[in-house]
């Protein structure tokens, strides 16, 4: 909300979506058309995505993790579900992280790959399962419910990754807004405070941390330091660098011999130009003004806090107004 003041801090932020609670399959009665399994996800995205404080002061501005447990997403999607589904995917959507020429870039695999091979590279690398939810009729279900609770365009990846990886992802960001959701395993993620946008503005915020452009870690920005358990779910607005690895506290249980398992549920406000700075810039464009500030700076020379409030992402359901309006009512 409004002004110029800082965002409000984890603690506060985290404190007051503490209410959130994900129903049972059982409490959510799905429509006739609905699959029994996605209505827990239904019932979640939509309690998240509604709530006061995320609506207010989290979503596009702070990182938290839930303090509930989504029981229902505990071994939601598995590794044997990932020996089923994964040559659904063509294979520039299935990919790892290599190191080349300096610079970090995903391998996808090659045309014809099999479960032996994601297996085979899981040994060194975190592998990722591309836009899975366009295609594998398990997590489509997924992709919908949380489609239906934001009004806003999203897609869903999958990263599975072994335990014992030092770095399972280097340090970057991302374009989207984001719901990571563990089903199996445990995974490591360290998540930080955006580093002011006017320090690299030849660097795309959204895409630091990619290629040759290498992130440094700032001790004191890091916000989030936590391992995720299965049933466990973590919010990183676009921007945030974060970075994981499996490489853990040993821990004799069931869990820590899975691999690391899980979905990704992203919001794709920036890459369609849904946020206030892309209005901004669109309106100052018609009117065939410059986009840069008042005083002739660029956009990227705002303190941290403004630009971030700048570039948050537009309401969820905005595009659903014309509709009800149209609908009558208040």
């Amino acid at each position: 909300g409004g002004g110029g003041g800082p965002p409000p801090s984890l603690d506060a932020t985290e404190a007051a979506l503490s209410s959130i609670r994900a129903a049972p399959a059982d409490s959510s009665a799905p429509a006739p058309h609905e699959p029994l399994a996605s209505a827990p996800w239904r019932h979640a995205f939509s309690t998240l995505v509604s709530h006061r404080a995320f609506v207010s002061d989290g979503f596009g501005e702070v990182a938290f993790k839930l303090e509930e447990h989504w029981e229902f997403a505990v071994g939601a999607f598995t590794m044997e579900d990932v020996a089923r589904d994964v040559t659904l995917l063509p294979p520039q959507f299935v990919a790892s992280g290599m190191r080349h020429q300096g610079g970090v870039y995903n391998q996808p695999f090659a045309a014809g790959f099999s479960f032996a091979d994601v297996d085979t590279r899981m040994d060194s690398a975190t592998v990722v399962m591309l836009n899975a939810g366009f295609l594998v009729p398990k997590l489509a279900s997924i992709s919908l419910a949380m489609l239906e609770a934001t009004g806003l365009p999203i897609w869903l990846n999958v990263y599975l990754s072994k335990p014992g990886l030092a770095t399972s992802t280097q340090l970057h960001t991302d374009a989207q807004d984001v719901v990571l959701v563990q089903c199996t395993g445990r995974k490591r993620w360290r998540v930080y405070r955006p580093p002011p946008p006017g320090k690299t503005p030849s660097l795309d915020p959204f895409a630091r941390g990619k290629g040759t452009d290498h992130m440094e870690f700032v001790e004191e920005d890091l916000l989030i330091d936590t391992v995720m358990e299965p049933g466990q779910v973590l919010y990183i607005p676009a921007g945030y660098p974060h970075t994981t690895d499996t490489l853990l506290e040993p821990v004799e249980d069931e869990v820590a011999s899975q691999p690391s398992v899980h979905l990704t549920v992203g919001v794709d406000s920036h890459i369609w130009s849904l946020s206030y700075a892309h209005l901004r810039q669109h309106a100052l464009t018609r009117a065939g003004q410059p986009a840069a500030l008042s005083d002739g700076a660029p956009v990227s020379a705002l303190p941290l806090p403004q630009w971030l409030r700048l570039h948050a992402p537009l309401p969820f359901g905005f595009l659903s107004a014309r509709h009800l309006a149209a609908g009558g009512g208040g």
